[in-house]
């Protein structure tokens, strides 16, 4: 079976010569993701439309030229729909990259609209180790910390950890270590200058595993400094305290705001609650580093929501990889998109590592709060679209 055929789970033959009213009635007027091809099997078109039936009356039902260059008679190519149901913006989104990566190889990175996930990479026991922003996920040395909302925020957070960890900001200068002359940082004292030895590479390299540390552990590394800086407001040390405190206010940025989603790739975890066919249903998605899986399907609120979390780790243990291949990637954009999405209606997303019985309850009453998609009866309400045409 084909990564295609396996995506798409109905199919309708098209023959213009046949009852066409009797042609839409095998299919929806429902939320999709559809393909039309030709009598070879060959993609013309992906779409995703609110509305299937009337999508293919508007394209189909006459020998109207349509289409971005209105040339396309679709009436007269197309012998083949094949479709998937989707019942939310989020499902609707992974379906479609998964479908346009499939038939369109070679052009749906340019067309497809999904934006990448930003991380930052940092190996502590490189030569010359440093804070990168990197929309590649596939590096299995060192660590690969976010998602960041964009390529603006991940420069910034690189910024930021440097001003926090008093870290090299110049790496052209670090990679002449330890016969650089070192910059102005190190005269403000705030870099130690391992580019002109003051420090050893070795000992600043231990210093970027602080970091990272601190970063993955940023809830256990302000207990550490709060309880420094109650020693030293205790001990009379009132400047030493204040300058500890500014510290904990800037990693208790981790967590909020626009770094309120990192953490490190391997723990890009979540169980994410998205509407269901009907009303008062949901479908549960399992994600993963580079992985997107319905896992099951709630008719109203779960009885056993451990029989769920059971599922939910098991597969989420199977799951693990040590890296992201570029299709990983994309779905970890997708993913991201939605997280920072301001939308009221992207579903709910709960970190894996933190989830309970409770949060599941609780995140499928929330999901019924959100705001219901309106359906399209009037229109085909594309929302993507992507032709060979």
């Amino acid at each position: 079976m084909s990564e295609a055929a396996a995506i798409f789970d109905h199919v309708a033959t098209f023959d213009p010569a046949s009852d066409f009213e009797a042609f839409l009635r095998q299919v929806p007027a429902k939320w999709v993701v559809y393909e039309l091809a030709d009598e070879a099997g060959r993609p013309i078109q992906l779409l995703c439309v609110k509305n299937l039936r009337y999508s293919l009356r508007h394209r189909l039902g006459s020998n109207e030229m349509i289409g971005p260059t209105r040339r396309v008679n679709y009436r007269e190519i197309v012998r083949r729909v094949r479709w998937r149901r989707v019942d939310s913006a989020f499902e609707a989104d992974v379906v479609y990259l998964e479908a346009a990566r499939e038939l369109f190889p070679q052009t749906y990175q340019g067309m497809v609209g999904f934006r990448p996930a930003w991380f930052l990479h940092v190996n502590p026991d490189a030569n010359f180790p440093r804070y990168v922003k990197t929309t590649d996920l596939s590096s299995r040395s060192g660590i690969l910390i976010g998602p960041l909302e964009d390529k603006h925020s991940a420069g910034t957070f690189v910024e930021e950890i440097e001003d926090w960890f008093d870290l090299c900001r110049y790496w052209n200068i670090l990679v002449e270590s330890p016969n650089a002359k070192a910059c102005a940082y190190k005269e403000m004292g705030k870099c130690p200058a391992p580019c002109d030895g003051t420090i050893s590479l070795e000992n600043y390299r231990r210093l970027l595993d602080l970091s990272v540390w601190t970063l993955t552990h940023p809830d256990e590394a302000v207990r550490q400094h709060k309880q420094r800086m109650a020693n030293a407001a205790a001990d009379l040390r009132f400047e030493i305290a204040g300058k500890i405190k500014k510290y904990v206010e800037q990693l208790s940025q981790i967590g909020k705001g626009p770094l309120r989603h990192v953490r490190p790739l391997k723990e890009f975890n979540f169980l994410s609650l998205q509407r269901g066919p009907r009303e008062g249903t949901a479908k549960v998605f399992l994600i993963t580093p580079g992985r997107v899986e319905e896992i099951a399907g709630l008719i109203n609120e779960p009885l056993r929501p451990s029989e769920l979390l059971r599922v939910a780790f098991t597969l989420a243990a199977e799951r693990s990889a040590s890296g992201v291949d570029p299709a990983g990637a994309e779905r970890v954009g997708v993913v991201a998109q939605h997280l920072f999405s301001a939308r009221q209606s992207h579903g709910v997303f709960l970190p894996l590592e933190s989830v309970d019985e409770r949060a599941i309850s609780k995140a499928y009453r929330d999901l019924l709060k959100q705001k219901q998609q309106v359906e399209v009866i009037e229109s085909e309400g594309v929302m993507k679209e992507l032709q060979s045409l």
